[in-house]
């Protein structure tokens, strides 16, 4: 009796150092999948822009976040659609991560922040959305160890933020 006691505590005891430890060879991902074509979407945007401020490897984020925005808005109802088409609304994304020392570790904070404003002509461009306020805005705010090189990450605050900025426009048109 005393001998199977042991046994089971001394594997209970490995098995819990494997699981702390994440040294387990188990295969972690995550997928997700978009339907086009079934919504009507009530909207349509034009991205004017992705600007991505962190140290290092900014531009395969920025290339990520202007892949995945048009599919994020598609789920909350908008349609993307050309810099040279008309649209219903212009968006901008701003990514930006900090580095900040809490005692002995070095922590992140990170940001997405997505604005909303009526559309301009064409050729308007960024500089003359930022010198005015947007219709709607949606921030996420994250701390920790975290990056904005996670894709988990960045596509988790980026769907949040998108949806805070679309549904601020949804309650002023009465879609919410």
């Amino acid at each position: 009796m005393k001998r199977q006691l042991k046994n089971i505590f001394v594997l209970f005891f490995v098995a819990l150092i494997f699981l702390s430890c994440e040294s387990m060879p188990i295969n972690y991902s995550r997928s997700k999948s978009w339907l086009l074509g079934e919504k009507n979407p009530w909207g349509t945007f034009s991205l004017v822009g992705v600007s991505v401020d962190r140290i290092g490897g900014w531009d395969s984020v920025e290339r990520e976040i202007t892949a995945l925005a048009p599919l994020s808005f598609w789920e909350e109802g908008f349609q993307m659609i050309a810099d040279d088409k008309p649209a219903d609304y212009a968006a901008d994304i701003q990514l930006r991560e900090r580095e900040y020392s809490s005692g002995w570790k070095t922590k992140r904070s990170l940001s997405v922040e997505v604005r909303v404003w009526a559309y301009e002509n064409p050729g308007a461009g960024k500089t003359a959305y930022a010198q005015t306020l947007p219709l709607a805005a949606g921030r996420v705010i994250s701390t920790g160890d975290r990056s904005l090189s996670s894709f988990e990450t960045t596509n988790r605050m980026l769907s949040k933020a998108i949806r805070k900025a679309v549904r601020q426009l949804a309650a002023q048109k009465g879609k919410a």
